[in-house]
C-alpha cells in the first residue's frame, strides 16, 4: 500500500515540475488572431523567439503538434506589403474595369432573383383573391379562410424581406464608391507608424500558420485579383 502512495506522489511531483517549466502564453499583438493551420490551436507568443509557436506544441510537445514558428516582425511586414500591393492594384484601370464587370454581374443576378420573387408574390396575391371567392361561395369556412390567409401572408412577408435585401445590395453596388472607401481605410493603416490591435482587428479576421511558417491571412475585405 505504501508503495502505491509513493508512486502517486512521485507522479504528482513530476506534473508539478512540468507545470513550472510551461510558461503561460503572453498576451501579444496577434493573440486570439493567430492559429495553427493543422491543429487549430491558438499560437503562443514567445519573447525568446521574437514570435509565436503552436499552443498545443508549447504545452504537450511533438506528440500534439509541431512548432509552426513565425516571427512577429515577419507577420507585420507581410500585412504591410499586402496592403501596399492592394492599394497599388486599386489605382490600375484594369482593376476598376474588373470590379465594374463583377458589379454588373451581381446586379444582373440580383435582378433575376427579384423578378422571380415578384412572380411568386403575384401567385400568392391571386391565391388570396381566390380564397375570398371560396369564402363568399361557402366552399370554405371563415376559420379555413383565416388560416389560409395567415399562411399566405407569412410567405409574402418572407418574400418581401428577400426582395428588400436584394434591392439594398443593388443600391450598394457603387463600384467607385466602394473602392474609394476601402482605399481610404487602407491608407489610414499605412499612415500609422505601428500596427495597433484596433487596426489589426479591423483589417484581419484570422491568420493561420502552416508547418513551414507560411501565414494564411483571412482579411475582412474581399477584392478580385487581376489575372
Amino acid at each position: 500500500m505504501s508503495q502505491l502512495y509513493l508512486t502517486f506522489d512521485a507522479v504528482q511531483n513530476q506534473l508539478e515540475q512540468r507545470r513550472k517549466y510551461i510558461t503561460a502564453p503572453k498576451i501579444h499583438l496577434f493573440t486570439n488572431v493567430l492559429f495553427c493551420a493543422d491543429c487549430g490551436t491558438g499560437m503562443w507568443f514567445r519573447s525568446n523567439r521574437d514570435g509565436y509557436i503552436c499552443g498545443a506544441y508549447a504545452r504537450h510537445g511533438k506528440k500534439a503538434c509541431t512548432a509552426h514558428t513565425i516571427k512577429e516582425d515577419f507577420l507585420k511586414e507581410t500585412i504591410l506589403n499586402d496592403i501596399k500591393s492592394l492599394i497599388h492594384q486599386m489605382d490600375k484601370e484594369q482593376y476598376i474595369k474588373k470590379m465594374e464587370r463583377k458589379s454588373k454581374s451581381t446586379k444582373s443576378d440580383s435582378q433575376k432573383q427579384i423578378n422571380k420573387i415578384n412572380k411568386q408574390m403575384d401567385v400568392l396575391k391571386n391565391r388570396k383573391r381566390k380564397f375570398i371567392n371560396l369564402l363568399a361561395d361557402g366552399i370554405i369556412t371563415h376559420e379555413e379562410y383565416q388560416e389560409s390567409i395567415e399562411v399566405t401572408n407569412k410567405y409574402l412577408t418572407k418574400l418581401m424581406e428577400q426582395k428588400n435585401e436584394l434591392l439594398s445590395l443593388m443600391e450598394s453596388e457603387d463600384v467607385i464608391e466602394t473602392i474609394e472607401k476601402l482605399k481610404k481605410e487602407l491608407l489610414q493603416f499605412l499612415n500609422f507608424d505601428e500596427l495597433t490591435e484596433d487596426i489589426l482587428h479591423r483589417l484581419i479576421n484570422r491568420i493561420e500558420v502552416k508547418e513551414d511558417g507560411t501565414p494564411i491571412i483571412h482579411y475582412r475585405f474581399t477584392t478580385p485579383k487581376i489575372e
